[in-house]
């Protein structure tokens, strides 16, 4: 189902950005009547593409839990200026349980607030300075670097906390183009 943009070019309405992902319009170009309307979608797009990215830099590290809970509490984050993505790891060789439990950290900052994350960090027993400093791509296809982006611009800070644990995979295990496999089984 095309519709009429505000330059007059036809347009899906599944190319807004605000478009909810699914099975919607059917394929007589039928939608529930609560979805957004196209004029409902011009605006939230625009809306959307009105906010300021922040332009952002990132380090990778592991941390043990004490740390992790130190430097992902809100008042930490805010005052460091920093956001995080947080990855839990396995236990096994690299991470255990309880306090021994080790976090893969990806740490987001903007880089003129370079030295507030670093200090945060060094004060949680972490030299951040030892880690390497990567430019986040402004056009990424990552959705958490762009709502990171985002809400740095809007100067808010963040902590993503992913849902799975995560295995390391070495050796064969890490050739294996399906990743390694789980000790108990496919389903665990």
């Amino acid at each position: 189902m095309g519709s009429r943009s505000r330059t007059g070019v036809s347009r899906p309405l599944t190319e807004y950005a605000a478009w909810p992902k699914g099975i919607y319009p059917m394929s007589d170009g039928w939608v529930p009547p609560a979805y957004p309307k196209e004029e409902e979608l011009i605006a939230l797009e625009d809306k959307i593409n009105s906010y300021r990215k922040a332009v952002l830099a990132k380090r990778h590290v592991c941390v043990k839990d004490p740390q992790f809970v130190q430097l992902s509490a809100p008042e930490q984050l805010e005052k460091g200026e920093y956001s995080l993505v947080c990855l839990a790891l396995m236990e096994g060789p690299y991470s255990g349980q309880g306090d021994d439990k080790t976090w893969y950290l990806i740490v987001y900052y903007e880089p003129s607030k370079r030295a507030k994350a670093e200090r945060a960090f060094k004060a949680a027993g972490l030299d951040l300075v030892d880690y390497e400093q990567v430019p986040v791509d402004p056009d990424s296809e990552t959705d958490e670097e762009q709502t990171l982006m985002v809400l740095h611009g809007m100067g808010t800070k963040s902590c993503i906390l992913n849902s799975h644990e995560y295995q390391v995979a070495e050796g064969a295990a890490a050739e294996d183009p399906w990743g390694p496999q789980h000790p108990d089984g496919p389903q665990w």
